[in-house]
């Protein structure tokens, strides 16, 4: 029998690991069926250390819904992670055939699950659990385990890049500490830690207006650019002329910004009405297409490889598009870049 409902991405129940407090994750279940109502009851493996809320309800045809999971607080980190081995959650769906008095209230619904007969069959999904959060990165870093850190990082894209000046420089510091550093070190750089250098060794500014660009209004396209707002990007582009300057504590611009997020649309919006480099380095040195890499997404990189920008661009440590392309096992990626001439070439400047 097919599927009732699918599971939309991340397949699998992803909780932000914090000690001593509540974590959440929303999971959205989409129905499959066109005319039939579909009824779901969510069970775990653990209800000694999760709560689900509701932990039944009913999805119209071709509509969703979402149930929450609720991490109890934890005095410790995970033993295992970012997947949880011990830890599954399991979808039962069937469809809702009852007459229209039936309530469709959670605790209705899962007294019809307990009503029906014996041998009645559900359609099941079962879900895994990953933890992840920046306390998870420390300890996995610390640990020197680089398995962890990878599958942390592919789980969060924008982790590493959201984190405080302090806080990066404490993970990188941790990683410095280990025996053997240079990978740990450079898998971080290249997922994209950022270290703001010291003002006494960079006199050159790195927030940079001009007499064409309000500083505060290249910020504002900066952050509608990060946060995929087309229609705020668009507007801000034609009321300064398209003409934008800034750039954060890192050296990323607006194009940086939207192409590490996967907002192909906000990119082909700054490539037409503004006058920022396709091409622009930040400190770095990543060009847009790393960026755009990273994010995963390969609509985001065919808008910058479209636009004819080079790609293989090294960055300072002297990856490609395509060296990171591959670290990440990103395989459509890997074939766009490859189909269209780029290079697989990696020369480190580490160590």
């Amino acid at each position: 029998m097919e599927a009732l409902v699918e599971v939309c991405e991340p397949a699998e129940v992803r909780i932000e690991f914090a000690l001593n407090c509540k974590c959440r994750a929303t999971v959205r279940i989409r129905s499959l069926t066109q005319t039939t109502p579909v009824a779901f009851k969510i069970q775990t493996s653990s209800p000694n250390k999760f709560l689900v809320n509701p932990p039944s309800g009913l999805i119209q045809p071709l509509s969703s819904a979402t149930f929450q999971v609720i991490l109890k607080p934890q005095s410790h980190l995970p033993h295992s992670y970012p997947r949880s081995p011990s830890d599954r959650f399991l979808v039962k769906t069937a469809e809702f055939c009852a007459n229209s008095s039936c309530s469709t209230h959670p605790e209705s619904i899962n007294s019809w699950f307990a009503s029906r007969p014996y041998g009645f069959k559900t359609l099941d999904i079962k879900l895994k659990v990953a933890f992840v959060g920046p306390i998870l990165l420390n300890d996995a870093v610390t640990r020197g385990d680089l398995d962890a850190v990878r599958n942390l990082i592919k789980r969060q894209r924008s982790m590493l890049a959201e984190l405080s000046p302090t806080q990066a420089e404490t993970l990188l510091g941790a990683a410095t500490k280990l025996l053997n550093p240079d990978d740990m070190v450079h898998l971080l750089l290249e997922a994209g830690l950022r270290i703001i250098p010291n003002p006494n060794n960079a006199p050159d500014q790195v927030h940079v207006a001009d007499t064409n660009t309000n500083i505060n209004e290249g910020e504002e396209i900066f952050e509608a650019s990060r946060n995929g707002h087309v229609a705020e990007v668009e507007s801000l582009l034609r009321r300064c002329g398209g003409s934008v300057k800034y750039r954060d504590q890192y050296g990323l611009t607006a194009v940086h910004a939207a192409a590490f997020k996967g907002h192909k649309d906000v990119l082909m919006v700054l490539s037409e009405l503004s006058d920022l480099d396709l091409e622009c380095e930040d400190r770095e040195g990543h060009v847009p297409l790393h960026m755009a890499v990273e994010s995963g997404d390969v609509g985001t990189v065919k808008v910058l490889v479209e636009k004819g920008v080079n790609l293989n661009a090294v960055n300072k440590r002297g990856a490609t598009p395509l060296y990171m392309a591959k670290i990440w096992g990103y395989d459509d990626i890997c074939q766009l870049l490859v189909s269209r001439g780029a290079l697989y070439s990696l020369t480190s400047t580490s160590g």
